[in-house]
């Protein structure tokens, strides 16, 4: 979300964490399990998270950058590199404006809720999360809906709780989500019938 201006001032204050960890498969579009650490004093994370062993000296020689002195995962692959690859390739402005599509169609889905006599919108989003409730409909409802759109492809929007209540929500993190995807979507809960 810091990636977009408009959401930029939610973000206030993360410049001064000593650290914090990004997880790219949602908006930076890289594969599930990417992480990327971020850390204002290099120096402290690997103090922390350095491991020493007379078969990794070969790895530490000279006190050279080891990514696996700066993570608790020695042995796992580099899982941010795919990251890495992808913002070196298509730079940071491609992703400023993919995030910025995402903003403005979770807008759009909410003045499409609000515009339905069948659905209502729990909150207004912030980012990209557009929370909803279908009047009328139970918790087995929504179950047997999100179902019924896995089964035909359309969409993969799941339930999930708000104040004890089950609704449903649309996370839009897939820039090339359009406000037609979103139509169709709700036309589906039009009927009644989860």
């Amino acid at each position: 979300g810091i990636a977009a201006p408009r959401a930029r001032h939610l973000f206030d204050g993360v410049g001064d964490a000593d650290s914090f960890i990004v997880d790219p498969h949602k908006w930076l579009f890289a594969p599930f399990d990417a992480c990327a650490l971020v850390y204002r004093d290099p120096a402290v994370a690997r103090a922390a998270h350095a491991q020493h062993a007379g078969y990794l000296d070969v790895l530490d020689r000279n006190g050279a950058w080891n990514p696996s002195d700066f993570h608790i995962g020695l042995s796992r692959r580099v899982r941010g590199l795919p990251f890495w690859f992808s913002l070196a390739t298509h730079g940071t402005l491609a992703y400023s404006r993919a995030v910025e599509r995402c903003l403005a169609t979770a807008r759009a889905a909410a003045d499409r809720v609000r515009a339905l006599p069948h659905v209502e919108l729990v909150r207004e989003p912030e980012l990209s999360v557009v929370v909803l409730r279908r009047l009328g409909w139970a918790p087995e409802d929504y179950h047997r809906w999100t179902q019924r759109l896995l089964r035909c492809g359309l969409a993969f929007v799941t339930p999930t709780v708000h104040n004890g209540e089950t609704v449903t929500r649309f996370a839009i993190v897939n820039p090339l989500t359009t406000v037609a995807d979103i139509d169709r979507i709700l036309a589906t809960m039009a009927d009644g019938t989860g």
